[in-house]
């Protein structure tokens, strides 16, 4: 037979209310809890968004590099997610990272918007002979380093003929210390970044670029390079712009495929997307041609083999012209060279370097 159930008394009606009571509070105090810390989470969040858009949409501004060395510079506007670059309008072909830098642009604390590039003057580098008005053959660059052999004076039949005036000669020493990723040109839309370059062509091209600059300035020939040190990262459009200041321009890459002097044709052309077309410029391209020409001869004895148009390269643009060929104003062409002969070899970069010589030499004494 069942236990009989006795009907609750006063006394535990009063701890069920209680009980109730007390689960009302805990599910308050719960939501209460629950509430503010989507409150809290809330105002994290737009706290965090206000500090992006402040320091990184606002915000994006330009450090403070004057009175640093050219080294301590690049760091820092590097490390600030900006590029540098030295005046162009000075020469910048020595050695420039222990120089004091004296101005700056755009100045410190400048909102930089689009801008990514920081223009640096430097203590105690001369104008180029262009911006200066005058003709100079003086080198702040010192024999190159790293090299097992010297660099002798070139041989008399390398000199230019005599009277000639002095000629001004453009090295581009291909590539930077790693890829800039995309940087768009504003005038052009033309992705103008420069990307790493193979294994050991950029330390290759820049031993290169002193042995030529050392040797052609032996022979009387006024000199300038595009960056100011090895590392450096250049665009390709100021690359171009700083040729643009010479009367030729060579730029120096190497390919295990190509070993060739190339040079643009007219009709060529580069473009980003939907952007506009820009072509190579006509005089630029015959101009160029003959250049190629004359240093062919000459380089067919250092591991060149060929003789080409532009082959695209590879930049984020499409068109068979180069970046850089198509903002030169002076003749231009590319040399890639063998890796063969010129990685980690001293003899091999110097025998570019004379080849070099030689077909500037054919190239102004046509």
């Amino acid at each position: 037979m069942g236990k009989e159930q006795k009907p609750p008394t006063g006394s535990s009606r009063h701890q069920r209310k209680m009980t109730l009571d007390e689960e009302h509070r805990h599910y308050v105090r719960r939501n209460a809890m629950i509430v503010a810390g989507a409150v809290l989470a809330v105002g994290i969040l737009a706290g965090g968004l206000v500090f992006f858009y402040v320091f990184f949409v606002g915000g994006h501004r330009v450090p403070k590099v004057v009175g640093l060395t050219y080294d301590q510079a690049r760091k820092k506007v590097e490390a600030a997610g900006f590029y540098i670059e030295i005046d162009p309008m000075q020469d910048s072909s020595g050695k420039c990272g222990d120089l004091e830098v004296t101005e700056q642009d755009p100045k410190a604390g400048t909102d930089a918007g689009e801008e990514l590039m920081v223009t640096v003057r430097l203590k105690g580098l001369h104008e180029t002979p262009e911006a200066a008005g005058v003709e100079s053959t003086t080198s702040l660059n010192p024999a190159p380093e790293n090299t097992d052999q010297p660099v002798e004076s070139a041989p008399a039949a390398s000199l230019p003929a005599a009277g000639r005036t002095t000629h001004s000669v453009c090295i581009d020493p291909g590539h930077g210390s790693g890829s800039m990723g995309t940087v768009l040109d504003e005038a052009t839309g033309l992705d103008i970044g420069d990307g790493d370059g193979a294994a050991g062509e950029r330390v290759a091209m820049w031993q290169i670029a002193q042995y030529a600059k050392t040797r052609l300035e032996q022979a009387g020939y006024s000199v300038t390079l595009t960056k100011g040190s090895q590392d450096e990262k250049v665009t390709l459009k100021r690359r171009a712009e700083i040729g643009n200041t010479c009367e030729i321009t060579i730029r120096l890459h190497y390919d295990t495929s190509l070993h060739a002097v190339i040079y643009p044709a007219e009709g060529q052309y580069k473009q980003h997307g939907s952007s506009p077309r820009v072509y190579v410029d006509p005089q630029v391209a015959r101009g160029s041609e003959v250049l190629a020409e004359a240093l062919f001869g000459p380089l067919q004895g250092a591991g060149i083999t060929k003789k080409r148009n532009d082959t695209g390269g590879t930049s984020n643009n499409s068109g068979s012209a180069y970046v850089g060929s198509v903002f030169s104003k002076v003749p231009v062409v590319l040399i890639e060279n063998d890796p063969g002969l010129v990685r980690d070899n001293p003899g091999g970069q110097d025998r570019v370097a004379q080849a070099l010589v030689d077909g500037v030499n054919a190239y102004f004494n046509r």
